[in-house]
């Protein structure tokens, strides 16, 4: 492979004191050139510059100069800038930068792909004999974005065309290359140029994104005397664009802890980002939390699916007035451009219960005779503040005598508000027929497990009369 040399006109890199307007961005600056035939430098207009991982980029303006904005949680962080033009080489540096502060990147010089200064004396383009393998070169990058998205869209593809003693085919062997998508998404995702004839044995083609996120292979192939050659697939990532504030929501994983009662009781929560396509966006984009009781995590990063998970943990402080609000309300924001300015959020709620109440059941007491006359029975079970009790929390009703039906045998679900099924359950006793036994006892035990409200019981007595 190609390996060109980074010229850098600094060694050191400069920290001004200005202060940027938004306390966790960093402001970049440099300027991008090359060398003419004369070994002249020059400025390169319109040279990309992605700051990888952190999902911005801009170009370089006709002075070849350049401003990126780039957000981190982190005080101090590393930014691998990657600079990239269609005829000219990829080229990358590794900056340290401060939030709120402007650093000025060392200058930095990319090669002519295709010039002559490319070619130097250990690498002259010799006779070559009829072309036999295509092979590629290098990519300017192995992920872009969506059509639309604001970020790159483009990946350049380059590939060199040999004989079969590996020297780069010359013009009198040169070949027309077909470029063509094996497999990808179907978003509209395309190649230009799709065919180009070797140039010193090399050809290249862009990549251009669609509307939809997913991985990508580009073949290159050639017909020469008959056969078929051609490239191993390049493959290259398709990622989602910038979040969408309606593609953007939070859920816990359970909606109903008993923080009142635990404090470490870890609840996952969730953030699901998607761009304006319904695609995941792209993997690495941050997410920040928020929670007005109990701890949580503060940010975390998006998966290949756009999602993005922190650990709210139950402890002080907590709601002060239950009846009122016994919830913990968490947010969660991201930016929706790349400049950090435009956030957008959703909230979801956590209940935080308390420990169980006393059952509350009618009648208390009952009586019945040898006739097989059912009695239905009403009950309720809830924490002291009247709010539903936690999942797996198991409700059993059990009978010295007789037969019960109904709600007898209950494991609750996760659940925020009360009601049937909830808190609100009932069932009927029936004594058969000439029930011997003086007396019956009905018992209703509620146990939650562990981390939850706790245990609970209560009994209710009936007694045999005379019909």
């Amino acid at each position: 492979m190609q390996k060109f040399v980074v010229i850098l006109f600094a060694l050191l890199l400069a920290v001004s004191c200005t202060t940027s307007t938004q306390d966790n961005m960093a402001t970049l600056q440099g300027n991008v050139f090359y060398l003419d035939k004369n070994n002249v430098v020059q400025p390169i207009e319109g040279v990309l510059v992605v700051a990888k991982d952190y999902f911005v980029q801009t170009k370089t303006d006709a002075a070849g100069a350049y401003t990126l904005a780039v957000e981190s949680a982190k005080d101090t962080f590393v930014v691998e800038l990657q600079f990239s033009k269609v005829g000219f080489s990829m080229e990358t540096m590794s900056i340290k930068a401060k939030t709120g502060a402007t650093i000025t990147v060392p200058d930095i010089v990319l090669q002519q792909i295709g010039s002559d200064t490319l070619l130097t004396p250990t690498d002259t383009l010799r006779n070559s004999g009829p072309a036999r393998h295509i092979t590629v070169l290098n990519q300017t990058t192995d992920h872009i974005y969506i059509k639309s998205s604001g970020l790159n869209e483009s990946a350049v593809l380059n590939f060199t065309v040999t004989d079969a003693n590996g020297i780069r085919v010359d013009a009198e062997h040169r070949v027309l290359v077909r470029f063509y998508i094996l497999n990808g998404p179907g978003g509209g995702e395309y190649v230009f140029p799709d065919t180009m004839t070797t140039r010193e044995g090399y050809v290249y083609t862009v990549l251009n994104s669609g509307t939809m996120a997913g991985a990508v292979q580009i073949v290159a192939e050639a017909q020469v005397d008959g056969e078929t050659i051609h490239s191993k697939p390049i493959r290259v990532a398709i990622h989602g664009g910038l979040p969408d504030e309606n593609h953007f929501s939070v859920v816990p994983s359970i909606a109903n802890i008993a923080g009142r009662v635990h404090f470490g009781i870890i609840d996952q929560i969730t953030a699901y980002v998607g761009d304006k396509f319904s695609n995941p966006v792209a993997p690495g984009t941050v997410v920040y939390f928020k929670s007005d009781y109990c701890i949580i995590e503060g940010s975390a990063v998006t998966n290949e699916m756009g999602e993005a998970t922190v650990r709210l943990i139950s402890a002080a402080p907590l709601p002060p007035e239950p009846l009122v609000n016994p919830f913990a309300t968490i947010t969660a924001y991201t930016y929706s451009d790349t400049l950090g300015q435009k956030s957008i959020e959703a909230s979801t709620k956590v209940l935080l219960t308390d420990a169980a109440a006393p059952i509350e059941v009618e009648p208390t007491s009952f009586t019945y005779t040898d006739l097989n006359q059912p009695i239905q029975f009403n009950y309720k079970v809830h924490d002291v503040w009247g709010l539903p009790l936690v999942a797996q929390t198991s409700i059993k009703v059990q009978a010295t005598a007789g037969t019960l039906y109904g709600d007898v045998d209950v494991e609750l679900r996760d659940s925020q508000t009360a009601g049937p099924g909830i808190t609100e359950f009932s069932f009927t006793w029936a004594p058969g027929d000439s029930l011997a036994d003086p007396q019956v006892y009905i018992n209703i035990i509620v146990d939650s497990p562990p981390e939850g409200n706790g245990y609970t019981s209560t009994s209710i007595i009936g007694n045999k009369t005379s019909q």
